[in-house]
C-alpha cells in the first residue's frame, strides 16, 4: 500500500495535482482512493455536530448562512483576521480531522491513498504518509487563481501570511511541483512524477 500527501498554500493548484495523480494511478488499474481533507472538514461542520456547536460558541452566530449552516467564507474571514482566531479554529477542528484522515489512510481498502490537504506540512508526522508532495506557485498566480474563487487580494494575502511558508514546507517535502505555467505543463510534470512514484512502489 502506498500513501501520498499533497500540500501547499492556497492557490497553488494542489487539487489539480491530486486529481491528475489519482487518474494516472487508476488508468494503470491501481485501486486508488483520493482523500480530500477539505471535504472531510466540511462534513465535520454539519449542523448540530459537536464541531458546529463549538464553532458557534467560539466565533458567534454571524458565521452562519441563512440556512443556519456554517458559511466557510464568513468563518474564514473571521479566522484569518487574527492569528489567535486561527489557533482557536485549529484546536477545535484538527484533532478530529486528523483522526478521520488517519483512519482512511490506514484502511485496508485500496492500493494507493492520495491525500489532498493544505495543512499536510503543518501536521507533519501526525499524518502517516509515505511521500509528501509540495505544490508551489508565484504569488501573482496564487492571487489570480483565488480571485476566480471570489476572494479579494487583501483576503488572499492575509491568508497566505497566516499559512506556513513555502520555504519551510520544502524542508520536509519529498517532491516539489512548481505550478507556475499552464495546465498542460502541470499535467506533464505530474505524469513525470507519477512514473517515479510507480517505479519506487514497484521496486
Amino acid at each position: 500500500m502506498l500513501t501520498i500527501g499533497i500540500g501547499g498554500q492556497i492557490g497553488t493548484g494542489k487539487t489539480s495535482v491530486a486529481n491528475q495523480l489519482t487518474k494516472l494511478f487508476q488508468k494503470d488499474s491501481y485501486q486508488t482512493k483520493l482523500i480530500d481533507a477539505d471535504q472531510l472538514a466540511w462534513y465535520l461542520y454539519k449542523p448540530n455536530s459537536l464541531i458546529y456547536k463549538k464553532l458557534i460558541r467560539t466565533f458567534g452566530q454571524d458565521i452562519l448562512n441563512k440556512n443556519k449552516e456554517i458559511d466557510r467564507k464568513k468563518l474564514g474571514r473571521r479566522v484569518f483576521q487574527h492569528k489567535q482566531n486561527l489557533s482557536r479554529l485549529n484546536k477545535i477542528i484538527h484533532p478530529l480531522l486528523i483522526k478521520h484522515i488517519t483512519s482512511q489512510l490506514r484502511s485496508k481498502t485500496g492500493q494507493v491513498k492520495i491525500l489532498d490537504a493544505a495543512l499536510l506540512f503543518f501536521w507533519g508526522e501526525k499524518i502517516p504518509i509515505d511521500y509528501r508532495i509540495l505544490v508551489t506557485a508565484p504569488l501573482k498566480q496564487k492571487i489570480a487563481r483565488m480571485k476566480k474563487r471570489g476572494y479579494n487580494p487583501n483576503e488572499i494575502k492575509t491568508r497566505i501570511r497566516r499559512q506556513m511558508k513555502q520555504s519551510t514546507m520544502e524542508k520536509s517535502a519529498d517532491f516539489v511541483i512548481n505550478n507556475n505555467s499552464t495546465i498542460t505543463k502541470l499535467k506533464k510534470t505530474v505524469t513525470e512524477l507519477y512514473k517515479i512514484l510507480k517505479e519506487i512502489n514497484n521496486a
